[in-house]
């Protein structure tokens, strides 16, 4: 199975995608027309909750842009040379081993997150540096593309 750009190209229209459904979610009057009179003022008799800390829904974008490209990057890089030895396999190449190991490193990254978020939710903060890593695993998707695979 190949990985081409256009189908990097498609993951990072996803992650767009999904960055402006949460910027929708986070001002929902300028995403759409609201409910009708009637039910508005039903909702102001129902009782108040606590509104979620803003920059969560970009955050929880962030993670799957993430994912979406950790992806890319292992999809791309399997059975290839790896350079980095913790990820490499049998031969040097990038294979399950290495794939359970950086699934690992990301769930506990993710997981280091909803830790940090619970004391003090800088959302937009942790979604920066998200985006970022995001970036760079893209940017090393597209570089394995261009590396030519073991031959069999």
């Amino acid at each position: 199975m190949r990985i081409y750009p256009s189908g990097v190209a498609v993951c990072l229209l996803v992650g767009l995608n999904l960055v402006g459904a949460a910027a929708a979610e986070e001002h929902p009057g300028q995403a759409f027309v609201g409910p009708p009179p009637e039910a508005r003022m039903a909702a102001a008799s129902q009782p108040v909750f606590e509104a979620r800390p803003p920059g969560r829904a970009i955050w929880i974008a962030s993670i799957a842009v993430l994912a979406a490209a950790n992806v890319a990057d292992a999809r791309t890089s399997w059975n290839k040379g790896e350079g980095n030895r913790l990820l490499a396999g049998d031969g040097g190449n990038f294979g399950p081993r290495g794939a359970a190991i950086k699934g690992g490193v990301n769930g506990l990254w993710v997981a280091g997150q909803v830790i940090a978020l619970r004391r003090s939710p800088k959302y937009r903060a942790m979604a920066v540096v998200n985006f970022a890593a995001a970036a760079i695993f893209g940017a090393l998707a597209c570089r394995n593309h261009a590396i030519a695979g073991a031959t069999r």
